[in-house]
């Protein structure tokens, strides 16, 4: 048996006996997708979702604001629950440079007292879907969802979602007064690997609730400070196309990052353990590459507490942030290098103001995001910053663009990586029982 072959014959035998987990039979592609790399295959699949985003859903970008506006106006209280996936919980946090603040995103421990305090007036912005979310807008707030990968709306296919299944998920249609759709797919995952006929690889799912979060805060800031017109849409749109353009030069770059891809598998060493590591300070980039539904299992985050004991040399680390110059940033990359650690970073060469530290200096690789900007990327009257950043959406891009040409190198190497299933999905969390043991003990 080839290792190339291992996500068909020993994992299929090891899920054979998992109830509601099975191996997918191959998912066709087209003619042009087979012979695409694979990190062009994503880049691809984000423009799709750039594309619907910039197009139908501005109309309900625009009413959305226009109702958030509104309720500004009567002095009620905008808030925010839309953070389903990873590195989105710090991403869309308050406080976060260049986040204009409108809607206040709480985390994970958000409790049921506080949904009780939206009421008749305000708005809630959401993705998750209990039934608390109804019951605000039943008691007469304005309600404004995301359709997500993770949870049910009325375009799921049943016996799809454990989240189906799990008592207290309610359809995104139930909860909202409007809904917006990205398309991503309810597997998260945008790529088919045969080898890996089980998972499909590599996550979407910051394409989606993330963009429409900037979208939607620029247009009402339009409202409350830009003096715009309600029903407009052309802050939105500037911070769509500026995603699309900052991502075509991402993509204009993919020989490079296909490079560092093929210098990542050079690393790899069978029976080692975790070898593949993720730091961050600040925020959560370092969580979208670690556990991430869709993802590498082998990738690990690792922190200056634990790194000399888990980082050895010849590893690599992922090392990132939301600016170039970060000071703990910048310390655990040197950390990282003295241990002999080869250092990955992934973001602008260099932040607005940057004091001069700046992780493109020292890292052994490093993947541009075009986006300088210390704050946000647009200019809107009656701020004296620049709202709305671009910095962590086309961080996720290109992550997940080198780690699909890693995957298939790996592959060539006869090194076939397992990848987490989402727990979202029917018999996830039990193949990941079986997976992540086999990882950790082969390296990947």
């Amino acid at each position: 048996m080839k290792r190339r072959d291992f996500g068909k014959t020993v994992l299929a035998g090891s899920l054979a006996g998992v109830s509601g987990c099975t191996i997918s039979s191959e998912i066709p592609q087209t003619v042009s997708e087979k012979k695409k790399p694979y990190g062009i295959q994503y880049y691809d699949k984000a423009r799709e979702v750039w594309d619907r985003e910039s197009t139908s859903e501005l109309p309900i970008i625009a009413e959305m604001a226009d109702a958030a506006a509104k309720i500004l106006k009567n002095g009620k209280k905008l808030y925010s629950h839309a953070m389903f996936g990873h590195m989105l919980t710090m991403e869309l946090r308050v406080g976060r440079p260049g986040n204009p603040n409108y809607l206040p995103t709480w985390g994970w421990n958000a409790s049921d007292e506080d949904y009780a305090a939206i009421g008749n007036g305000n708005f809630l912005f959401f993705d998750l879907t209990k039934p608390r979310v109804k019951a605000a807008k039943d008691r007469g707030a304005f309600t404004a969802g995301v359709r997500i990968p993770y949870l049910p709306n009325k375009n799921t296919p049943k016996g799809i979602l454990s989240t189906y299944e799990t008592t207290g998920n309610l359809l995104t249609e139930d909860c909202a007064d409007l809904v917006l759709t990205s398309d991503i797919p309810f597997t998260n995952g945008a790529l088919y690997y045969p080898e890996i006929p089980a998972v499909r690889g590599c996550p979407m799912s910051v394409q989606g609730s993330g963009i429409f979060y900037w979208m939607l805060s620029a247009e009402i800031a339009m409202r409350d400070k830009g003096q715009a017109a309600m029903g407009s849409s052309g802050k939105a749109l500037e911070y769509i196309n500026l995603i699309k353009e900052r991502g075509a030069k991402i993509r204009a770059n993919f020989s490079h990052i296909d490079e560092v891809a093929k210098a990542m598998v050079g690393h790899i060493v069978e029976e080692a353990g975790y070898q593949y590591w993720n730091y961050s300070h600040g925020c959560e980039m370092a969580a979208e590459n670690d556990h991430r539904a869709s993802g590498l299992p082998m990738s690990q985050s690792i922190n200056p507490n634990n790194m000399n004991e888990r980082a050895k040399a010849g590893h690599f680390a992922i090392v990132s942030g939301e600016h170039s110059d970060g000071k703990e940033n910048h310390e655990m990359a040197q950390a990282l290098k003295k241990i002999g650690v080869t250092v990955i970073t992934i973001g602008p060469a260099q932040t607005e103001g940057s004091s001069g530290n700046d992780l493109s200096k020292i890292a052994d690789w490093h993947i541009e995001t075009y986006s300088p900007e210390r704050e946000g990327a647009l200019s809107v009257s009656g701020f004296d910053k620049k709202i709305c950043p671009t910095t962590g959406i086309l961080f996720a891009l290109a992550l997940w663009m080198l780690n699909a040409q890693f995957i298939v190198h790996m592959i060539e190497a006869n090194m076939t990586p397992g990848l987490d299933m989402g727990g979202h999905l029917i018999g996830g969390n039990a193949y990941n029982r079986i997976i992540r043991p086999i990882v950790q003990k082969r390296g990947f």
